[in-house]
């Protein structure tokens, strides 16, 4: 990798199936640490002597960390190539998210999840702009395999981690039993670790050099399209972390037990799964995107309403709900490589709409933890996620517009 003139091309022995099992390994664990924490959220308070407002921040770390890591998710690519970066990533989840359960101190528990959470962040900013310079022919198949398993990977950590808590409790004891179960999706981040080792390894240095037509004015924050992107991602990204830390107490406290209440969950985020798998295809031909975003926003709103009126009786019905209002991130995620050409760009892009959006997105579920402390209560929570989805469709209306960044970053075209 000593190189840093040219970027490596992929080679023949690198096989569009290697690539495909790469990106599924790692894109699976890209959601399961922070999707972990919810279901578990009684216990690790417990366990930790987090309160309320501890807990808030615990829950809103993970937007907070992809947010704020993530803007130097292109320089360090830039640096290392983004596949060796993509391998720090992963071994960052291994040793951070490994490490955090087996430790006392709630400061320490604390920094080895921003640890682990850094990996994440940088990779989901990284993986689009990987994909785009590498996917070639196959770049919509490895978008559609990317955000599948993103989206996968959270329904799969709401969905095991209480019930695989609750077997390790029974065979040690309760505290052993949930520090265990969040130790479990480190373990599965040891094989991402080796592929990209190897992809890093054949690939060499890959950042992609600046095109030589760039003009000066190619700051992405010109881009109204940007602008938009980065707003509809937030607003996805900010519902998507407030259930992955409270939904399931939600559900708990209207009744629920905690093994339906992570299985609600799992449901909510599984359904995104659905989304990522069409998405990609729909946002490549869509004549008319801009009807997606509207209707993810209407959905969502509509479930917020019920778990307002009527939270443990129709709890399967909002969950339903819920998890189409999700299919908003596949959506979001697709955009940046499809309203982009060069990489460069695309990695910019990344670099702007994600970490951004999810800096706003992290301020969510804090605010839903210092609002349940002081009121004892979800109505107002509920009230502020059903103006957040009414937003999302509005923002997403915006973004999913037929304009390419790009041209938007040209002197003479400063707009659209």
């Amino acid at each position: 990798m000593s190189n840093r003139t040219a970027v490596a091309t992929t080679p023949k022995t690198l096989t569009y199936g290697f690539m495909f099992i790469s990106v599924l390994a790692l894109a699976l664990n890209l959601r399961a640490a922070a999707s972990s924490i919810g279901p578990l959220l009684a216990e690790i308070g417990d366990g930790m002597q987090f309160g309320g407002g501890a807990l808030g921040f615990l829950t809103s770390l993970p937007g907070l960390i992809f947010g704020v890591l993530g803007l130097l998710a292109v320089r360090i690519g830039k640096r290392f190539g983004i596949s060796a970066t993509l391998l720090l990533s992963a071994l960052a989840i291994v040793f951070g998210i490994g490490l955090r359960a087996w430790v006392d101190n709630s400061w320490l528990f604390l920094i080895l999840s921003i640890i682990g959470l850094t990996g994440i962040a940088i990779a989901n900013v990284l993986m689009p702009a990987w994909i785009k310079i590498h996917g070639r022919q196959h770049t919509v198949k490895l978008m559609t395999v990317y955000s599948v398993c993103v989206v996968a990977a959270g329904a799969i950590g709401a969905a095991f981690t209480a019930p695989a808590a609750q077997v390790f409790s029974a065979w040690f004891s309760p505290d052993i039993g949930w520090r265990t179960a969040l130790t479990l999706w480190a373990v599965l981040a040891i094989i991402p670790a080796a592929l990209w080792f190897v992809v890093t390894k054949r690939i060499g240095y890959d950042y992609p050099p600046t095109p030589s037509h760039a003009t000066p004015t190619t700051r992405i924050f010109r881009s109204p399209a940007a602008w938009a992107m980065m707003a509809f991602f937030s607003l996805q990204s900010t519902q998507v972390y407030v259930q992955f830390g409270w939904l399931p107490q939600i559900y708990r406290d209207a009744g629920v037990s905690a093994n339906e209440s992570g299985l609600l969950l799992s449901v909510t985020a599984g359904i995104g799964v659905v989304g990522s798998l069409i998405m990609p295809t729909v946002v490549d031909r869509s004549k008319r995107l801009w009807v997606w975003p509207v209707v993810f926003g209407v959905f969502s709103a509509i479930g917020y309403l019920g778990l307002f009126l009527w939270p443990a009786e129709g709890r399967w019905l909002w969950s339903l709900l819920l998890g189409v209002g999700g299919m908003a991130f596949a959506t979001a995620i697709c955009l940046i490589p499809a309203r982009s050409v060069d990489h460069d760009i695309t990695a910019r892009l990344s670099g702007f709409v994600q970490p951004v959006g999810y800096i706003l997105a992290g301020v969510g579920p804090l605010l839903v933890g210092v609002l349940y402390t002081a009121n004892n209560t979800w109505t107002t929570t509920l009230v502020f996620l059903f103006v957040l989805a009414i937003l999302m469709a509005l923002a997403g209306a915006l973004a999913a517009r037929d304009v390419n960044v790009d041209d938007q970053l040209q002197p003479h075209n400063p707009g659209n």
